[in-house]
């Protein structure tokens, strides 16, 4: 064991010059890492519903690729508001990156005139009036581009595909906003914004400038703790300095990979430098208490490389295998976000073995006030107090642990699982509002798709096909999740109306002997921002916008349509298929959840057979892995009773908290395995143990509550819960691993009265200062009494 030790310090300057190349090797794929623009792929490639979606993209194009801009109607109908409204769909018309704009202005209107149809422009009203009898003529647009009080607009604003999956959409969108801002304020009217890429384009650029303000929050309260504690500047920069290291190598391995930077990935960076705090500080304060110990600089760095090399491989192992089970699943970011975490966490181990020790070399002795933590009156107390509970009064640990069992069963019974598709989103902002704007008026914004596939081409021409899709659209009416839906039907009903002179009440279905020449018409660029049949005539769709309800009530909404769908099509409803950006989404967050549980399971298996091996104990096993998984259940009941739903933000959390709270269990036990194979006596080594590392664990546990709970200020609820959901773990952690888990090693290893007599009395003689009449005392003392 020295031999190794001594070739790490010996070879000291060859570890910074390593460090240094290597760190120089991953900048450079650092700088080359891009922040992803597509929608990120969670559902597995051959799912159905996935193969479903891509169809659908080929034949009918994107969903999810419309901006809808909201305008309100001044009291004064005036022509130079009308006139205003035109030149700005002309003006977004021509932006580059822009398909297409459909509104009021540029709405098409079908006309018979001298035997065939025609498509004209919306005439502009040229008074109130005029304007309640154009949207009165005009049922095709009713509830669609005006709502059904005709008190306010909208312009549905297509993006092209190569912008919409590139950072081109960014600047585009605030361009857009601008434009439509500048206007409304100019008419003296309100304008609001919604769809699927206006919602991206507010997270991607609002997210990561909150996540890189509160990364630098958490690190400068790490940074005063440090400096609190240990009251010297060395054990702030070094320690500060090996952390930036290991965030820039993992930025380094996302880009090594090539793998884009998702929102996922970008937790990455001030996640592994929190939790690579803990194992700096432990050994810097085993190396403080070595020096007072041994009065050697170099005795004690050595020693500690000794009692701390292999317990800081368990910490990082343990982590780094909590995430290396993401890798195990079916999801692509997930996968990646497991594989780096797992690269970069074990890097962090080298940096801090590596690093670590060669600055205590480097650096000149420790002074008295840089020891004065160790004899911290205060502290002693605390660690006194929790000594003396856990050796005369676990029955209070015990009832305080039922106690918080029975409260978070009762929490765990209301949680929940649900997710939205704006979720997370500050419900104060702009954003939020503009949303309640558009579900309070039309219904809803997010991307609805039902395809119907006849069996043969031209197959939707068919009279009861239109009879259908029109009988399916009446059935989405009635419930006020939708907004005003359209289809192939709707464009032959204006037709019929064109025909007939214009008339509101001959807006319908034709009769079989006026369909030939109505459904010609519709071949003349249909009026809509999608195509709604493909070029086939085989498979229409009817596109509908939905509310966000959250997947916990979206399955019961589809199978009312389903339901509604077998009724209106009878044998032919299996070929009709709900698709769209919505279901896709919902859908891959149910997937994603199942796979964080089953990444977390998995993750709680391998960590108890590393325990096991570590220690070579089942019972050790059996009861470090209960005392951990306790806060784990108790923040679940906290989620419950705090109204916080599980979802693949909160699910995530639960690896990173499960990982904290193991490291302290597994510098507790090495600590009082050390200490029981000298003194085989349970409350003995239980007690020395909680005086060793309780300070230590309540300090670190401290540092990552800093560090963590800034972002409880987060507007983002991920963010906030990532802050809320740690600092409880880290709180119940403590309880956990100080008062719970000693007690239990106690009263069980007590419980086993003849092993432990028969471990004192191979001992005995060889303690110092410890009779072969006190051990045989001790070990024959009766089970459960200190």
């Amino acid at each position: 064991m020295r031999h190794w030790t001594d070739l790490l310090l010996r070879g000291r300057y060859l570890w910074l010059v390593l460090v240094a190349g290597l760190s120089a090797y991953f900048l450079r794929y650092a700088t080359q890492v891009e922040i992803t623009q597509d929608f990120v792929k969670v559902i597995p490639e051959d799912d159905s519903d996935y193969v479903a979606y891509r169809r659908f993209q080929r034949d009918f194009g994107e969903d999810a690729s419309v901006i809808l801009v909201g305008l309100t109607l001044p009291k004064t109908c005036s022509t130079s508001f009308w006139e205003g409204l035109r030149q700005l769909a002309d003006t977004l018309r021509r932006l580059r990156g822009i398909t297409g704009v459909l509104g009021l202005p540029t709405a098409p209107v079908l006309r018979w005139r001298e035997g065939k149809f025609q498509l004209e422009n919306l005439p502009l009203p040229a008074s109130c009036e005029a304007w309640d009898s154009l949207r009165k003529a005009l049922p095709l647009y009713q509830g669609l581009l005006w709502d059904t009080s005709g008190q306010s607009l909208v312009l549905f604003v297509r993006l092209d595909s190569l912008t919409l999956h590139t950072r081109a959409k960014h600047p585009l969108i605030e361009h857009i906003k601008a434009l439509s801002q500048g206007w409304a304020a100019h008419h003296g009217v309100e304008v609001h914004f919604a769809g699927v890429p206006y919602l991206r384009h507010y997270v991607a650029q609002t997210l990561p400038r909150e996540l890189w303000v509160f990364t630098l929050g958490s690190l400068l309260l790490t940074v005063l703790a440090l400096w609190g504690y240990f009251r010297s500047w060395y054990a702030v920069v070094f320690p500060v300095v090996l952390l930036g290291l290991a965030s820039l190598w993992t930025v380094g391995i996302i880009g090594l990979y090539g793998f884009k930077l998702t929102l996922l990935t970008a937790l990455l960076p001030p996640v592994i430098i929190i939790l690579g705090i803990p194992p700096a500080i432990y050994m810097l304060a085993e190396y403080h208490r070595l020096y007072v110990a041994k009065g050697h600089k170099l005795a004690a760095i050595r020693e500690m490389l000794r009692q701390l090399g292999l317990v800081t491989l368990m910490i990082h192992a343990n982590t780094a295998l909590g995430f290396l089970t993401l890798y195990l699943t079916n999801v692509v970011p997930l996968q990646e976000f497991g594989i780096v975490a797992f690269w970069g966490t074990m890097a962090t181990y080298g940096l801090t073995i590596l690093l670590l020790p060669s600055f205590f070399m480097l650096l000149p002795e420790p002074q008295e006030r840089h020891l004065r933590h160790l004899s911290n009156r205060w502290v002693a107390r605390l660690v006194r107090w929790i000594g003396a509970v856990v050796e005369k009064r676990r029955g209070w640990v015990y009832g305080i642990t039922g106690g918080l069992f029975v409260l978070g069963a009762v929490g765990v019974a209301r949680l929940k699982a649900v997710s939205y598709m704006a979720d997370d989103l500050p419900s104060t902002t702009q954003v939020m509002q503009d949303l309640a704007f558009f579900e309070a008026r039309y219904g809803g914004t997010l991307p609805f798709e039902v395809v119907i596939e006849t069996a043969h081409p031209q197959g939707v021409r068919r009279l009861k096909v239109l009879k259908a899709l029109s009988a399916l659209q009446d059935s989405l009416k009635t419930y006020p999740e939708f907004s005003r839906s359209l289809s192939l039907a709707d464009l032959v009903k204006a037709a019929r109306q064109a025909f007939w002179g214009g008339a509101p009440q001959t807006y319908g279905l034709p009769l079989p002997e006026e369909l030939p020449l109505l459904l010609r018409a519709t071949r003349e660029a249909p009026p809509s921002p999608l195509p709604l049949v493909d070029s086939a005539y085989q498979r229409t769709r009817i596109t509908t916008f939905v509310k966000d309800i959250g997947s916990a009530d979206m399955p019961g909404l589809l199978a009312r349509v389903q339901g509604a769908i077998r009724a209106t099509f009878g044998e032919e409803a299996g070929r009709v298929h709900i698709t769209g950006t919505t279901l896709i989404f919902l859908k891959a967050i149910d997937y994603l959840v199942e796979n964080l549980v089953w990444s977390l399971v998995t993750t709680f298996f391998l960590i108890a057979l590393q325990m096991f091996f570590l220690y070579g104990s089942f019972r050790i096993m059996l009861i470090s892995m209960g005392v951990n998984l306790l806060p784990l259940f108790l923040v679940a009941g906290l989620m419950g009773y705090l109204g916080l739903p599980v979802k693949p933000s909160t699910a995530l959390i639960y690896e990173m908290a499960f990982g904290i709270v193991v490291d302290s269990a597994v510098h507790f036990l090495s600590s009082y395995q050390w200490y029981y194979r000298r003194h085989p006596i349970p409350h003995r080594a239980a007690v020395v143990s909680v005086h060793h590392t309780g300070a230590l664990i309540a300090y670190t546990s401290f540092v990552l509550l800093m560090g963590f709970g800034i972002f409880v200020f987060s507007s983002f609820g991920g963010t906030r819960a990532l802050g809320i959901l740690t600092a409880l773990s880290l709180v119940i952690g403590l309880f956990s691993n100080l008062f719970l888990l000693p007690a239990l090693l106690v009263t069980f290893r007590q419980a086993d009265r003849g092993t432990v007599g028969r471990m004192i009395r191979q001992v005995r003689g060889r303690v110092p200062g410890f009779s072969a009449r006190q051990a045989h005392r001790e070990g024959d003392r009766p089970a459960g009494k200190p």
